[in-house]
C-alpha cells in the first residue's frame, strides 16, 4: 500500500506538470491524470465496500494501460491516435485492436491486460452476464448489495488497482519529460508493486473462494 500510494501522488504530480511544463499538447499528462482520479475514486469505493464498482474503474485504468503500452512500443501510434476521427479510433483503437497489436509489438511478452484480464474485469464490473451475483466476494453463493465489508473483495481490488496503476506508469515514467529521479522512482515502484502483488485476483479469486469454502465444509463434516 505505502509503494502504491507512493506512486499515485508521482503520477498526480506527473499530471500537473509539478517538474515544469512541457508546453506541449499535454495529452500524456492528461491521460496520467485520468488514471490518477479514476485510481482514488476506486480507492474510495473499496474502502466503501462497492468492489464491483471500484473494479469498473480499475478495468478503464486497464484500457488505459494498454492504450499507452501501444504508444510507448509504435512511435507513430500516439500521433495517429491524437488526429483520428471517432470512427477511426474505434478501428485503430479500440481495446481488441489494440491488444492484437501490442501481441505483434511485444511478441512473448505478456501485454499489461490480456483479452482474459479485460474479459473479467468487465462481467464482474462493467457488462452485465446471466448469472452474475453483486458484490460476490464472500464464497457462499449470495450476492451482497450494499457497501458491506468483505475481505477478499480487498484484497481483489486493491491488487488489480496496484498492477493497472504500475502497467500505466512504466510507460509514462519513460514518455513524459520528467527528472531522471522521479523516473527511476516511479519505475522502481511499479515494478516492486508488481512483484509484491496479493494471491487473490480478478483471474482466481472465485476458485480460491470455492476452495477456501470446500476446506471449511470438510473441516465441519
Amino acid at each position: 500500500m505505502v509503494r502504491v500510494g507512493n506512486l499515485l501522488s508521482y503520477l498526480y504530480r506527473l499530471s500537473c506538470c509539478a517538474w515544469g511544463c512541457s508546453k506541449g499538447d499535454h495529452i500524456l499528462e492528461w491521460l496520467a491524470g485520468r488514471v490518477v482520479n479514476q485510481a482514488m475514486a476506486a480507492h474510495r469505493l473499496v474502502r466503501a465496500g462497492n468492489y464491483d464498482e471500484a473494479l469498473m474503474l480499475i478495468w478503464g485504468m486497464g484500457e488505459a494501460a494498454n492504450l499507452l503500452w501501444l504508444f510507448m512500443s509504435d512511435k507513430t501510434g500516439l500521433a495517429a491516435w491524437k488526429t483520428a476521427s471517432h470512427k477511426e479510433r474505434m478501428d485503430a483503437f479500440g481495446p481488441a485492436t489494440v491488444r492484437r497489436r501490442l501481441e505483434k509489438l511485444l511478441g512473448g511478452n505478456v501485454i499489461p491486460i490480456d483479452q482474459e484480464r479485460y474479459q473479467r474485469l468487465c462481467e464482474v464490473g462493467t457488462h452485465p452476464i446471466p448469472g452474475f451475483r453483486p458484490g460476490h466476494f464472500s464464497g457462499t453463493g449470495r450476492p451482497v448489495v450494499g457497501g458491506i465489508m468483505q475481505q477478499v473483495g480487498v484484497f481483489v481490488c486493491m491488487t488489480e488497482l496496484g498492477y493497472a496503476l504500475s502497467m500505466c506508469s512504466l510507460p509514462l515514467a519513460r514518455m513524459i519529460d520528467i527528472p531522471d529521479e522521479a523516473k527511476k522512482t516511479m519505475t522502481g515502484d511499479g515494478k516492486a508493486i508488481l512483484n509484491d502483488l496479493g494471491a487473490f485476483t480478478i483471474l482466481n479469486y472465485e476458485e480460491l473462494l470455492r476452495k477456501s469454502m470446500e476446506r471449511v465444509d470438510n473441516s465441519r463434516a
